[in-house]
């Protein structure tokens, strides 16, 4: 229980913070994966150097 609590704090900064940026990022023709119609949409950006 005791780990509880910060995780808890943490989830709810971050869902804060995240509730105040949005970004509309074209997917184009890029790779996917589940239905074009999700809710929500994750973009990983990635760079190999």
């Amino acid at each position: 229980m005791k780990n509880l609590i910060p995780a808890l704090l943490l989830l709810a900064a971050a869902s804060a913070f995240a509730a105040e940026q949005r970004f509309s990022v074209p997917v184009g023709n890029s790779p996917a994966q589940g239905p074009s119609n999700a809710p929500v949409t994750l973009i990983e950006f990635i760079d190999y150097q």
